[in-house]
């Protein structure tokens, strides 16, 4: 928008005629809140009003200085012309908010046929209203010639003035309306989007299950993913993973990603293979600057043997009974960036232990000092609920982590003594 000009055209006085015109427009404007058939209806009416053969209304792009016809009455179709501002009558009522009366354009040397050469419109009498609100110039209203042959004068310039007021709020409104129903879309499929990831984690399984994760999104849809699903061998296969970036950007590749994991994974491959694998499909399929840190891995739940592959993800941390840590740090860099990398499998065994993996989100989410988490500060959660069965512990912490300040996808998986 443009800002409100310093002086503007006069405020006319309403006639008993006006007052009932105003209204009525006012009353037939407000019930139409969709911004196309709002102005459809206000070029109409105020054709009619004014007596003129064509009428138009351009509204303003401030960020490209452009006027673009989004509606017109008469006999030539104008709708998407586009004027500069400061540059023509319409650009120049937009430009400083001022009203322009051309009364007869053969005595304007300001006055310019190009439109009509190109329309073959024959242009007699102009008369260019700006459109406001509070904000600034939000659009200009333009009249062409009088249907009897005369030309406009400043009684037309006022009783289009009073025309002006109705239709700027009509757009305001049809304008704001189509804002809110906008957002309620786009909440609409947010909450689609998030029941569809949903629908990728793994179905809840027994307490006794010895793999359990969690998924705590920064916003309404998560780049961060878990599942798990058995192998025919008895074997459970794992994987955990953290899109780079936020929102639905993330989270479209996380369903990519986590599609193509659980698809390779059933190939029965080593661990290594597997990461290998996908990251040879990520390397060709992601957008420029973005990445997967990822784990997979397999669980033998007949000795606690975990075998797994770590690229980029933080250090895996495997806690005992008695409270020793030991952390696994990743092997190779995140899937995505380098083709045919070679993946490093790592290996430990649980027995009463549990292993935990998790994204960068659960370190730093920020305590009531402003100060990250930080690795030790989830390593003092994890010890704090340690007494309880692994799912509970793992809930306990979410439930800890929702109370301090979340600022980026937080996803827990832990494996082991359930």
């Amino acid at each position: 928008m443009i800002d409100p000009p310093t002086s503007s055209t006069p405020t006319a006085t309403l006639s008993p005629q006006d007052t009932e015109l105003l209204i009525a427009l006012g009353q037939q404007f407000a019930r139409s809140i969709d911004i196309d058939s709002t102005l459809k209806q206000a070029v109409l009416q105020i054709a009619n009003c004014m007596n003129a053969e064509a009428a138009s209304v351009f509204l303003l792009d401030s960020a490209a200085r452009m006027l673009t016809c989004r509606a017109c009455h008469g006999p030539v179709d104008v709708t998407g012309l586009k004027m500069q501002v400061g540059k023509g009558l319409v650009g120049k009522t937009a430009a400083d908010g001022q009203s322009r009366l051309v009364a007869d354009v053969t005595q304007d040397p300001d006055f310019t046929a190009r439109v009509d050469r190109k329309t073959g419109f024959s242009t007699r009498s102009i008369l260019c209203m700006p459109l406001t609100s509070a904000d600034g110039v939000i659009g200009v209203l333009q009249i062409l010639n009088k249907k009897d042959g005369g030309l406009f004068d400043e009684a037309d310039r006022n009783t289009l003035h009073i025309l002006a007021s109705p239709t700027s709020l009509a757009i305001n409104n049809a304008s704001m309306a189509a804002s809110l129903v906008e957002q309620k879309q786009i909440k609409r499929e947010l909450f689609m989007a998030r029941r569809l990831q949903r629908s990728f984690y793994p179905k809840r399984r027994r307490d006794s299950f010895p793999i359990q994760g969690i998924n705590l999104p920064a916003r309404q849809v998560s780049g961060d993913f878990y599942d798990h699903f058995e192998m025919p061998d008895g074997r459970i296969a794992f994987t955990i993973g953290d899109v780079s970036g936020k929102g639905m950007n993330a989270a479209l590749v996380m369903v990519q990603t986590a599609t193509l994991l659980r698809f390779v994974g059933k190939k029965n491959l080593s661990v290594g293979d597997w990461l290998v694998s996908v990251n040879n499909e990520l390397v060709n399929a992601l957008s420029q600057g973005m990445f997967i840190c990822t784990v997979a891995g397999y669980l033998d739940p007949t000795n606690g043997d975990v075998e797994w592959a770590n690229a980029g993800f933080p250090a895996a941390l495997l806690r005992q009974p008695d409270g020793e840590l030991s952390r696994f740090e990743a092997m190779a860099p995140p899937l995505g960036i380098i083709p045919q990398q070679e993946i490093i499998a790592q290996r430990c065994q649980t027995g009463r232990a549990r292993l935990y993996f998790y994204s960068d989100g659960a370190t730093e989410i920020r305590g009531p000092d402003g100060n990250m988490l930080d690795e030790e500060g989830l390593a003092g959660l994890i010890d704090s609920f340690s007494s309880q069965s692994m799912k509970s512990c793992l809930g306990s912490v979410v439930t800890r982590l929702r109370r301090m300040k979340i600022v980026d996808d937080t996803t827990m998986m832990a494996i082991g003594d359930a």
